[in-house]
């Protein structure tokens, strides 16, 4: 059974770098997360090479990024170690592989002097906008929004955004960061450079039920065309319940789709103080109820 030495610490670094949990690493790779944990602290160096594969996998880098350094796979029992194979020609490979590079810089040269020829040329760059914002939430709980702006590909253009929030609703953090002065009273402002799809998100708290007219209101505009912004489209508005934003159809319960809409429309949570911990126990259990006295989700058995 073939082994390898896996560097515990560089594991962790990558799963917190990426925003993971373990119990999302344990599950890609079909193990526990008291083994994930056991083999961040270095107590099981030496695991599986296919256990090891999969936690690449999960990590999305390659295998020998997370072996020791100057350790080599180890090869399997009663096998006799030989001797690794001559190198291959550099040049020869080199020659293969040069058409290719030739062709992805000529695009890249092509995509640049296009998105000049516009630029230069005043044709606007165009955006668009949409706002990912919970059905509902529990009030003085954190929830996310997230406004996905997407301009156009290979293209940096700067963005200006701005949202306007209803009353009663406080923001708690933001990613990106605004700057100093990118908050007054409830409007948002971020200043922010963009390329192809971006992804603006704020983590707030509802203290008390939105007024048929309060809702959340924004506008994207491009570095080239600021006089003509776009209004931010998707979900305007809130309300207060006893269930969790995650659960979208207010069932009491984290489905398979809901935990994936959560994990590809909100960006980094954990980063900005969402307790994603939470909702993945909430997703393996049989269901969730709000404590009011606690304030707290309680977890069904």
């Amino acid at each position: 059974m073939a082994m390898v030495k896996i560097d515990g610490t560089k594991v962790k670094f990558l799963r917190e770098q990426k925003g993971l949990t373990q119990l999302y690493v344990a599950t890609v790779v079909q193990v526990t997360t008291d083994t994930i944990s056991r083999w961040e602290n270095k107590r099981y160096p030496t695991i599986k090479k296919e256990n090891a594969l999969r936690l690449a996998e999960a990590l999305e880098v390659e295998l020998n990024e997370i072996l020791e350094e100057f350790q080599d796979e180890e090869p399997a029992q009663n096998q006799p170690v030989t001797e690794p194979p001559p190198s291959t020609d550099k040049t020869r490979s080199f020659s293969k592989i040069w058409p290719l590079l030739l062709l992805s810089a000529t695009i890249g040269v092509l995509i640049a002097a296009i998105t000049w020829f516009f630029i230069m040329h005043g044709q606007p760059l165009k955006i668009s906008a949409k706002r990912m914002l919970p059905e509902r939430c529990t009030a003085d709980t954190p929830f996310p929004v997230s406004i996905e702006v997407i301009g156009p590909p290979e293209a940096v253009v700067a963005i200006i955004l701005k949202e306007n929030l209803p009353e009663h609703v406080v923001v708690k953090n933001t990613d990106p960061p605004l700057a100093p002065s990118g908050q007054k009273n409830n409007t948002l402002k971020w200043l922010h450079k963009a390329e192809g799809r971006t992804l603006f998100t704020y983590i707030a708290t509802l203290s008390k039920p939105l007024n048929i007219n309060d809702v959340f209101i924004g506008s994207a505009a491009a570095s080239n065309d600021s006089e003509n912004p776009v209004t931010i489209e998707g979900n305007n508005t809130i309300e207060l319940s006893l269930h969790h934003w995650a659960d979208s159809d207010g069932d009491n319960v984290i489905n398979d789709k809901e935990i994936l809409t959560v994990y590809d429309q909100y960006g980094d949570l954990e980063k900005l103080g969402i307790d994603i911990d939470l909702i993945e126990e909430i997703w393996l259990g049989s269901g969730y109820r709000w404590d009011p006295e606690k304030k707290v989700y309680e977890i069904l058995p």
